[in-house]
Parts: structure tokens; sequence; C-alpha cells
């Protein structure tokens, strides 16, 4: 099942050699781990790029999430579960 949310996210990542990586985040007070990021793209909104992960958590949850860089943000799009 999936599960789509549009929901802003607050992130810990790591920026570093030009890359971004996610670490965790709090959503709904809940702070999730992430264990893997299984897939990573880019895409563009206007002149501003948007970084795409699909993560999975230590709780072994799916989630696609995006870093959105005309606003910093990052936004949680999808909970795929069972």
């Amino acid at each position: 099942m999936v599960t789509r949310y549009d929901e802003p996210v607050e992130m810990i990542s790591h920026f570093t050699g030009g890359t971004v990586r996610p670490c965790r985040f709090r959503w709904n007070g809940h702070v999730y781990h992430i264990a893997s990021v299984s897939s990573k793209w880019e895409s563009r909104e206007g002149a501003y790029p948007l970084y795409h992960y699909v993560v999975r958590t230590e709780g072994e949850d799916v989630y696609e999430i995006h870093f959105d860089t005309s606003d910093l943000t990052w936004i949680l799009d999808f909970h795929y579960s069972e």
C-alpha cells in the first residue's frame, strides 16, 4: 500500500562533496533513523533542483522524501507499506 503525505519534515542530513545524504527525520512527533538509501534522483521545479530519495528506516519502513532547494525544506512524499 502506498500513502501520499506531501508534508514537511525536520531532517538531519550530511552535505559533503556536493552530495546530500539524509540521516534521520522527525515527523508526527517521531524520529526515524535512515538505515539506507535505495534510490535517488534529481528533478526540477522551475530553476530549482529537487533531490528525491527512497529511504529505508531502521524499523524497515520505506519512505520517499525530497529536498527542495528553492526554500531548503524536506518533504515526505510517500510511505510504502505492506
